[in-house]
């Protein structure tokens, strides 16, 4: 036989029965030990809820530490095209665009930066020194 937790009235019970249950606020209950609708059953104690939620806040500032330093090590002119990401995403950004090159120097001054790209150099080789001299000048 089954017991319902909560009756509405005792009248169809069994005389035997009827002392098991115990009225609260106009309902019979069944008077139990050991059960408690707030029973936290499976659930972790708070204290060590507490403790892994430290743990990963320490986590989170230890990385977001570690990303500061990523951007820092970003050339300060490059730095405001860095997107405002979480952490890990801002590292794994900042190491793909360093791959890509987007960080590096270029070379504003140096032998090649004014060349005119896509001509060939002349070759020299078996002509005269003045047929040499004759194409450094603009001609017109």
């Amino acid at each position: 036989m089954v017991l319902a937790m909560t009756l509405d009235t005792l009248d169809n019970l069994d005389d035997t029965i009827k002392p098991l249950y115990i009225e609260k606020d106009g309902k019979f209950h069944l008077d139990v030990d050991g059960h408690d609708k707030n029973d936290t059953g499976d659930r972790i104690p708070k204290a060590r809820l507490d403790q892994e939620i430290e743990k990963r806040k320490a986590s989170d500032a230890s990385l977001k530490e570690i990303a500061d330093g990523f951007v820092e090590n970003v050339p300060e002119d490059m730095r405001d095209i860095i997107p405002d990401l979480p952490p890990a995403a801002k590292i794994k950004w900042i190491q793909s665009a360093q791959k890509k090159g987007l960080f590096d120097p270029k070379p504003t001054d140096g032998i090649d930066t004014k060349r005119p790209g896509g001509k060939a150099p002349e070759n020299f080789r078996g002509m005269d020194p003045r047929a040499i001299m004759a194409t450094g000048y603009k001609t017109k």
